[in-house]
């Protein structure tokens, strides 16, 4: 502790895998901070994980939960342990430790010293190099949405190895056939990932459609049951936000039912009111195999930055169904220069009450009294000129604080 305390920029990460090496035993330590990749090796292994090894790690992450279990690390599957930080303006960075053991104790103890990793390397950002936490901030909101745009094409590339397994190993195909049906899919594939996408509104039906047809395409040879429920109002147009994130949603759902729930049918329905849109994916396998983390892993970033709402319902052996509000007006964009003005300590307090803290519960995490909460609040909603707490929470989450 005392070392990690000590240490420079390029010495927190080795003093933190040394640190931990007692506790919890792993081969190597890699980190993504500010979009940046630290690694420090071990037990021989010299080789590094990826950006978006470790960015997918970061999106399955709960602040403050760390998660155990089985991930793709320097090209080799493994055991992995991947912690991300609770603090203020930390969102995005993660910690993974390879060939970690499976204790929830040890976890807990990797936890608490990665949330000092994390001031340590927050304070020396801000002191060497004259930063303010806003400003970094900024730079892990970029990081981000890199990793979202990263974990949307590794989905695109899960959809289609499923389908052209799925026809590789259909009974109902014969060899020959088997093969044409695959390289159609992997052509289509490839034309949809150099073709640029279309800038601008499209109509809820043309983007259900073509959701449908994909759709169709990924379980055409499983054996699985499709029903789709297009929305009735059908020419109403989407923010691209909105059309982008439900596409999103949907094909990840149904590509966790495929690997997990053993279903044998999956029900996918849009309905678009005038001031939402609701999007539902229902199946009826096993909810229990049902991986829970899904909701967060897929919906977290996306929906609190449009505004939006979820809710998962799995019930052992009977199914799960996933519905997600859209709103269809969006709040304007926040300019992050707008809480420029606040100073440190302010944003810290902004950040809690993003989180939707109350006063009480303030002070006790910052280890302030809760009049001098109270203080940093009026100051907060007079700085954005806002009225309310839930104002400045709103606008704290658009800006990723």
């Amino acid at each position: 502790m005392v070392a990690l305390l000590g240490a420079s920029d390029a010495e927190v990460l080795p003093a933190l895998s040394a640190s931990l090496a007692g506790p919890v035993a792993h081969t190597w330590a890699g980190a993504l901070v500010a979009g940046q990749v630290r690694t420090v090796g071990g037990g021989g292994d010299d080789t590094p994980p990826s950006f978006t090894e470790l960015a997918i790690l970061a999106e399955r992450t709960t602040p403050g939960i760390p998660w155990y279990g089985r991930a793709t690390l320097a090209g080799v599957t493994r055991a992995a342990l991947a912690i991300s930080s609770a603090q203020p303006l930390a969102t995005g960075d993660v910690l993974v430790l390879a060939d970690a053991p499976d204790d929830p104790e040890a976890h807990a103890v990797a936890q608490q010293l990665w949330e000092v990793a994390v001031v340590c390397w927050k304070a020396l950002a801000s002191s060497d190099r004259g930063e303010s936490p806003l400003y970094l901030a900024a730079g892990r909101f970029a990081a981000g949405e890199h990793a979202k745009q990263l974990l949307a094409l590794k989905d695109a590339h899960a959809a289609t190895l499923t389908a052209v397994l799925a026809a590789l190993r259909s009974r109902r195909l014969d060899a020959a056939s088997a093969r044409e049906v695959a390289v159609g899919i992997a052509s289509s594939a490839l034309t949809d990932l150099r073709s640029a996408p279309v800038a601008g509104e499209h109509s809820a039906g043309q983007t259900f459609a073509l959701l449908a047809e994909r759709l169709r395409a990924l379980i055409r040879h499983t054996g699985i049951s499709l029903e789709l429920a297009s929305p009735d109002r059908s020419d109403r147009l989407l923010p691209p936000q909105v059309s982008d994130a439900a596409q999103a949603l949907v094909r990840g759902c149904v590509l966790v039912m495929l690997e997990n729930t053993a279903a044998s049918r999956i029900r996918v329905g849009w309905e678009v009111e005038a001031e939402h849109m609701r999007v539902s994916v229902r199946d009826d396998g096993d909810g229990a195999r049902f991986p829970q983390a899904l909701a967060e892993y897929r919906l977290r970033e996306r929906l609190v930055a449009l505004g939006g709402s979820y809710t998962v319902d799995t019930v052992s052996g009977w199914g799960t169904t996933v519905t997600a509000d859209f709103p269809l007006a969006l709040p304007p964009p926040v300019d992050i220069d707008a809480l420029a003005g606040l100073s440190r300590r302010e944003l810290h307090v902004l950040a809690e009450l993003a989180r939707g803290r109350s006063n009480q519960q303030i002070a006790e995490r910052l280890h302030i009294t809760e009049h001098t909460v109270k203080f940093h609040v009026a100051n907060i909603l007079s700085k954005l000129g806002v009225r309310s707490r839930g104002q400045a929470a709103a606008m704290a989450r658009d800006a990723r604080i």
